[in-house]
């Protein structure tokens, strides 16, 4: 039996926020211009007022715009990054049924081949700007709020510096899935998996693709070891888009 087709409305509000988005381009808008004011975009897209409304309250749930009220206000662009992608995946993988094991099989298979890139592409720049979260990151082990916020640092400059926009962006979006299961490292095991990122940091600054890919299996093999042996039964908890949240990562 055939899917019902969507009301015509929304279709032509899909349609709509696809062709605002097209329009941010072709004008060079960037994050913090002010689009068409609602009269300019009505008299430029040729719709109802209903249906640009529709377009606009979808795009701002995707993080393509902010709505401001009142004067000076209206539809301000935005910038979607990796916890939209966060909140799609965990989205789609709750319906999916999908447990955690999942998660950290896909973290498995991909982040190796992020260092890998990792170590060929980063600049030195990068590489020493990793370096200092490395740095805040140990003087900051006793406080876990703090190292919280500059491991979540470094995971997404480690990923940013493949150069590869869908890494840049998969790679924090999977490790907030992890991180929305609610798991806090001790001080203990921070302070070891602190030596394993410095020995990856070392790879990547040498430019040792093979070595920054065997440790990054490591760690990777290490965490799903933990995980499988002290929290047996959170590797088969179901994924839930109501868990996730921006708490700064710590897997």
């Amino acid at each position: 039996m055939a899917a019902p087709k969507p009301p015509k409305k929304e279709k032509a509000a899909l349609r709509l926020a696809q062709e605002i988005v097209q329009a941010m381009y072709e004008n060079g808008m960037r994050p913090g211009d002010r689009y068409f004011s609602e009269a300019d975009a009505l008299r430029r897209h040729g719709v109802a007022r209903g249906t640009l409304r529709e377009a606009l309250r979808f795009l701002e749930m995707q993080g393509v715009i902010t709505v401001r009220a009142g004067p000076g206000g209206g539809s301000m662009v935005g910038r979607p990054g990796w916890p939209n992608l966060a909140s799609m995946l965990a989205l789609l993988l709750q319906f999916d049924q999908a447990p955690l094991k999942h998660v950290l099989e896909a973290r498995k298979v991909i982040e190796p081949g992020i260092a890998e890139l990792a170590a060929r592409n980063a600049t030195p720049e990068e590489v020493q700007a990793m370096a200092a979260d490395l740095d805040a990151i140990e003087a900051n082990l006793g406080d876990f709020r703090r190292f919280a916020e500059f491991y979540h640092r470094f995971w997404c400059a480690f990923a940013a510096s493949t150069h590869n926009s869908v890494l840049a962006l998969l790679s924090p979006a999977l490790r907030a899935l992890i991180n929305s299961t609610g798991f806090a490292p001790n001080e203990v095991y921070r302070t070891e998996l602190l030596g394993r990122m410095r020995k990856l940091h070392k790879a990547i600054a040498a430019q040792d693709a093979k070595a920054a890919r065997s440790i990054m299996a490591d760690i990777q093999d290490e965490f799903f070891n933990r995980i499988a042996q002290g929290y047996p039964r959170q590797l088969n908890r179901l994924m839930a888009w109501s868990d996730l949240d921006a708490a700064p990562q710590q897997s």
